[in-house]
């Protein structure tokens, strides 16, 4: 059997098995959890290719994009100190989790400042191939670390009795399995989504395919053209999609160094998501939105998935949106060159051991 069938059989599997289980993102993580595990325990081959992950960053994008409204862009240009704020403190309060891991592992502190900073795992590592001295192993390890936790932490969170999430949709309910009924309309209009992702990929926006969705859907929007929904079976294969392509970021090496700063990694990454539920306490009081709006915009993760998450239980998108994209465009523009300059100073030279 060809390894991509293979893989999408395995994601349709763990998805089918959370979804019955009545887990949050079944689709999502029950298809990582199963490519997985058969992919480390059996020796059956699995593939997933770039351009199905981007498929799926399209129809996320594309159902972003829907949230948008004149209102809400409004909205956005009033929090814009507030996402300075939470977007700075988060950055500093990294660097201090960066320091404790560089103290408790040894390795060195520009590596783990670069791998700790939540601006996506593509972004920080491209950024980390243009430094000296940068250990892209640790990295990688790093932000996959913090990106798996998230995915796999703030859904739980979210549908917890603690935050009171909203459990009518796990992520699954709200989506049936019946074929859409594909409108003339609709086609035409994915069809010009998928042509802005590829566009946003070749002008070198960041995370192209689910920004170029964004903000061309969006736009139709906030110019009140009617744009067609975005049919639920969609919204299931982009979770599957998403999910196989995560489940090949889950390989670790199991030498005891890798192992402690693994576990020291993930201390720092739930220690993050404590800092994030104590800002998103100010943020909902602030601007007067949801607990939970507030806490999916300023989890660590990617746009998509907290896209997904906020999706499921009803949050603003529109908002989560311009948090995570305002924390993109920062790190993207801001970061390197105050990264460059920060390592210059004498206090990092005479640390960095790799």
């Amino acid at each position: 059997m060809h390894p991509i069938l293979l893989a999408f059989i395995a994601g349709v599997l763990g998805g089918g098995v959370f979804t019955l289980l009545h887990l949050p993102l079944s689709w999502l993580l029950g298809s990582m959890v199963s490519v997985f595990l058969l992919n480390k325990w059996t020796k059956l081959e699995f593939a997933w290719p770039s351009y199905l992950r981007d498929l799926g960053l399209i129809i996320v994008g594309y159902a972003i994009g829907q949230s948008f409204s004149q209102k809400t862009m409004i909205e956005i240009f009033t929090q814009l100190p507030s996402m300075l704020t939470t977007t700075v403190t988060l950055i500093v309060f990294s660097m201090f989790l960066a320091y404790i891991t560089s103290t408790m592992t040894g390795i060195g502190l520009t590596s783990t400042i670069t791998g700790s900073i939540p601006g996506g795992l593509s972004q920080m590592v491209t950024l980390g191939e243009e430094m000296k001295n940068i250990d892209l192993t640790v990295v990688t390890i790093l932000q996959v670390i913090r990106l798996l936790s998230v995915i796999f932490v703030v859904p739980f969170l979210v549908f917890s009795p603690l935050l009171a999430g909203d459990k009518t949709d796990s992520g699954t309910a709200a989506h049936s399995f019946e074929m859409p009924d594909l409108q003339w309309g609709f086609v035409l209009f994915f069809a010009i989504a998928v042509a802005s992702g590829v566009l946003a990929k070749k002008i070198h926006l960041p995370t192209p395919t689910l920004l170029g969705p964004i903000l061309v859907i969006g736009g139709f929007m906030i110019a009140e053209l009617p744009v067609p929904q975005m049919p639920g079976l969609f919204i299931i294969l982009a979770q599957l999609s998403l999910g196989i392509y995560f489940s090949f970021m889950m390989n670790f090496s199991s030498s005891g160094a890798m192992g402690k700063f693994i576990l020291w990694s993930l201390f720092t990454s739930l220690c993050l998501l404590l800092c994030c539920a104590g800002l998103s306490v100010l943020l909902s009081r602030w601007h007067g939105i949801s607990f939970l709006t507030a806490f999916i915009s300023l989890a660590p993760g990617g746009m998509a998935e907290m896209a997904l998450v906020g999706q499921a239980v009803h949050a603003d998108l529109s908002i989560i949106t311009g948090y995570h994209l305002f924390r993109i465009l920062f790190i993207l523009f801001i970061i390197p060159a105050t990264l460059k300059g920060l390592f210059k100073l004498s206090f990092f030279q005479k640390d960095r051991h790799g």
